[in-house]
């Protein structure tokens, strides 16, 4: 049972961290600028597009490309609710004034699950609204909310941020630094992206089972697993990835 004491202490913490603050705001601003950066580079190629390219159009997929750039801040916000206590050197403090290392950890997972929740609304949901926005405006095709796959991508869309969230958070306590915890969940969460030019084997594998990926398009429609599958790889990897962290934390100095 998380401690109601602790978890004020966690928010003061973290609210008292002007990067927290900053990168939170960043997630929303970029969530929306984005999504009309991608919808109207979409909506200009649609207007001199070839008959078959205009049935081929997908304006979820094409306005929500954004979600990419977006996770890398949701993750790095996970990544300070740990990291910014091993810069500040006040990790051994909380330890003490805790004392269940435990309690400590249980106490921060909610705290970035409670966060990063309502940011990923607001970011997906303000993606969403200005690219099919967008696409409407220039003549493109677009999606309601209504839409079986829109609904799924703004129900379902910010569990899977929260989820990278958390990833974040796991690195912060197995690495203890900001730059090598950012770096590392930046790399990891790109490589589909990279990955594109791989051999076929690999390239299907990363793009089908990588976590990100999976849980992605398991949101978008377009995986080849069940959906609790693509959901479920990406849960089960943070749930380790915690674990993990856990068990660094619990048995090393701080």
């Amino acid at each position: 049972m998380i401690d109601a004491g602790v978890l004020r202490a966690e928010w003061t913490k973290f609210s008292s961290i002007t990067a927290t603050m900053v990168l939170s705001l960043a997630t929303f601003a970029v969530s929306g600028a984005f999504g009309w950066l991608f919808s109207q580079a979409a909506a200009n190629q649609y207007t001199s597009a070839t008959p078959q390219e205009r049935l081929d159009f997908q304006p979820l997929d094409m306005g929500m490309r954004g979600l990419f750039i977006a996770q890398l801040l949701v993750a790095a916000l996970g990544v300070l609710v740990a990291s910014s206590e091993y810069g500040s050197g006040t990790m051994r403090a909380s330890v003490a004034a805790v004392g269940r290392r435990g309690r400590l950890v249980a106490a921060k997972a909610w705290l970035t699950a409670l966060t990063a929740l309502p940011v990923s609304v607001a970011g997906i949901w303000l993606m969403y609204v200005v690219s099919q926005t967008t696409l409407a405006t220039g003549g493109a095709p677009y999606t309601m909310p209504g839409d079986p796959g829109a609904l799924r991508m703004l129900l379902l869309g910010p569990v899977v941020f929260t989820l990278l969230a958390l990833f974040g958070l796991a690195l912060g306590l197995l690495l203890r630094g900001t730059a090598a915890a950012v770096n590392v969940s930046t790399a990891f969460l790109l490589l589909p992206i990279f990955a594109t030019a791989s051999p076929d084997l690999v390239r299907h594998f990363i793009s089908t089972y990588w976590p990100n990926m999976a849980a992605f398009q398991t949101v978008s429609g377009t995986s080849e697993l069940p959906a609790w599958a693509g959901s479920g790889i990406l849960a089960g990897f943070v749930a380790v990835m915690l674990i993990a962290a856990f068990v660094r934390f619990k048995n090393r100095d701080v």
